[in-house]
């Protein structure tokens, strides 16, 4: 894999010279995973003051009609941040966003995007759509704020335009953008995108890599079905929403944390324990997992969602 180093000048701000708007986050570098695309992997670590907020993988697809962008980020700061690395690549402008589901930290950069290219469609799923525009969307700019003490300040929510559901195929340009959706999976609003000609696949906080997201907002099985469905691809290479991207050997390691916590949660409610017993089962599974990012803070409130999934589907 080609490793891409953007070569736009990078200033160290002291100050903004917008009052309102925090400082500009620096480049990071974008590695290129097929001939025509690129991610920008952000740090593992939650959002907080020093990474402010920039926690995502947004990928860079050039296509013939112009450049698809996919989860540009966390803030208007990570959106600019993406379009600065992007003139290192093309001078082709930005045509079509993807926003892979509700959560912010994912796509809160359309505002840079919209404002550099205001024509620019914006797709995403209806759920994700109807959540954002009934409160979600101001939540997660508040909860931004609140978690990087200020860095993401002067983020707007900009909502996607453009509606997309599960078999959808979007033809951009020489590009064609296959859409899955399981609901819930990780949330209730996720699409899976592959980019046919290129054998790669975004897939979103459906999967994730050195890193265990919360699962609150979705259900394990459902989670398991969309990892599947995007399994079933052509894909050479895979995009998850955090973490290191690779080939299907990180797709299969996240499914085994999620069916290890599962199983585990199942051999409890047979076994007539209670929710608490999960994660003392969880841990002899999932051993391999505690290296990565959250791991001791969500294994036990994954184990106690599990065991309520399972409990809920007997009765």
């Amino acid at each position: 894999m080609k490793y891409l180093y953007a070569t736009v000048l990078v200033l160290t701000l002291s100050a903004c010279s917008n009052p309102d708007k925090a400082t500009a986050i620096p480049v990071y570098p974008a590695q290129q995973l097929t001939a025509n695309s690129w991610v920008i992997h952000g740090p593992k670590e939650p959002p907080n003051p020093k990474n402010q907020g920039f926690m995502n993988n947004p990928g860079i697809v050039l296509t013939s009609a112009g450049v698809v962008i996919v989860d540009p980020g966390a803030s208007v700061q990570t959106g600019e941040m993406v379009l600065r690395v992007l003139k290192s690549i093309t001078a082709q402008p930005v045509v079509g966003v993807f926003n892979t589901h509700i959560h912010g930290d994912h796509w809160l950069g359309n505002q840079a995007i919209v404002e550099a290219y205001p024509d620019v469609r914006i797709y995403a799923h209806p759920n994700m759509i109807a959540e954002a525009k009934d409160g979600e969307a101001e939540s997660w700019v508040k909860l931004m704020d609140r978690l990087t003490e200020g860095a993401t300040r002067g983020t707007h929510a900009v909502i996607a335009n453009t509606a997309i559901d599960n078999g959808d195929s979007i033809r951009i340009g020489d590009a064609d953008f296959r859409i899955y959706h399981v609901n819930p999976a990780h949330t209730k609003s996720d699409i899976i995108i592959e980019v046919v000609q290129e054998k790669l696949v975004f897939l979103g906080d459906n999967v994730t890599f050195e890193r265990i997201p919360r699962m609150s907002d979705g259900t394990f099985k459902g989670n398991l079905a969309a990892i599947d469905m995007a399994l079933a691809t052509d894909a050479n290479t895979w995009v998850p929403g955090h973490g290191p991207s690779g080939d299907k050997t990180l797709v299969l390691a996240y499914r085994n944390y999620l069916d290890g916590v599962y199983q585990a949660a199942r051999q409890a409610f047979e076994n007539n324990s209670d929710s608490s017993a999960v994660k003392a089962i969880a841990e002899e599974t999932t051993a391999n997992f505690v290296h990565w990012q959250g791991y001791e803070d969500e294994l036990g409130r994954h184990g106690v969602q599990a065991y309520m999934e399972i409990e809920a589907a007997e009765f």
